[in-house]
């Protein structure tokens, strides 16, 4: 898999899309909104995805003018896709979600062009479809869709620029242009889009040790550039804070076990394998049958 966009995203700022209101009913509906808008994050990155769905979409029609609800229902199939396992029909949900959710934040955005919170999914967004798209190697998509969301983030540096969300679009961004295939630069080249791989490790670097909403996901996608580049230890490092923060989260779970694995740590390993195997969760097989996998060798080969 290769890894050329990546932009922004995915905590959110709470309370954001409040709208004016005087009435008591109105106030408690919003807080009720909020509410079970975070616990469908808190779902998410437990990785407890169907009592997640329910929610987002839910709160779908609660609220259709709002693009927080259908941007969280996108990546989960986003996210089992990248990290887990490159299904194409997780791959075409995916691109069928984010649509949607892309319909849902250009209204908003014409409503109200100020909106941090909407900047930064349709930045995350137009991201993500381009990192799906060069998995495939659709280069000429990736670069479109990347050049988009970076768009995104930059303006959101404009509208506020110490704000340390931007921080992940603008690593990945370096990381992407720096490391695209020689024979897909030209691509680069035509659109006047450059950057420097060592230069996106730090941002990203920074953007994980940050006290902001996408640390979580900084750390999370460098964890996986970090095994991509067989850098086990730092992928070690920078992974597990994440296992402490969310134990439940399965993909969390697996890149620590692969971590533990790469740097010898082989008892610590095959604990986390057979967690992951012991949880059998029924929307990322593909972790399982490999936790499994590794688990029954490392236990034939100590024997």
């Amino acid at each position: 898999m290769y890894l050329t966009a990546v932009f922004a995203i995915l905590m959110v700022l709470p309370g954001a899309f409040h709208e004016a209101g005087s009435e008591k009913g109105d106030r408690k509906k919003h807080t009720e909104f909020e509410q079970q808008l975070n616990s469908g994050i808190a779902a998410f990155y437990r990785t407890e995805w169907e009592e997640a769905r329910t929610i987002f979409q839910a709160l779908q029609k609660q609220r259709d003018e709002d693009p927080r609800p259908y941007f969280f229902e996108a990546m989960l199939p986003f996210w089992k896709y990248f990290f887990a396992d490159e299904c194409p029909e997780a791959a075409q949900l995916f691109l069928q979600k984010s649509e949607k959710a892309i319909e849902v934040g250009k209204k908003r955005m014409k409503s109200a062009p100020e909106d941090t919170t909407t900047v930064l999914i349709m930045g995350g967004l137009y991201g993500y479809r381009g990192l799906v798209a060069a998995s495939e190697r659709q280069y000429r998509t990736a670069v479109s869709s990347g050049a988009s969301g970076f768009s995104y983030t930059r303006r959101l540096m404009g509208m506020s620029g110490d704000n340390p969300d931007v921080l992940i679009g603008q690593g990945v961004f370096h990381y992407m242009m720096g490391t695209i295939p020689r024979e897909a630069r030209w691509l680069t080249n035509i659109a006047g889009l450059s950057g420097n791989r060592d230069q996106g490790i730090r941002i990203l670097e920074e953007a994980a040790t940050s006290d902001s909403y996408t640390s979580t996901d900084a750390r999370m996608i460098l964890a996986y550039l970090y095994h991509q580049e067989e850098l086990h230890d730092d992928a070690l490092r920078i992974v597990e804070p994440l296992v402490k923060q969310w134990p439940e989260n399965v993909i969390f779970r697996h890149f620590y076990a692969l971590s533990l694995d790469k740097n010898g740590q082989l008892d610590k390993a095959k604990e986390q394998y057979r967690i992951i195997v012991d949880r059998n969760h029924p929307e990322l097989p593909t972790l399982r049958d490999r936790g499994r996998e590794r688990l029954e060798y490392l236990t034939a080969s100590a024997d």
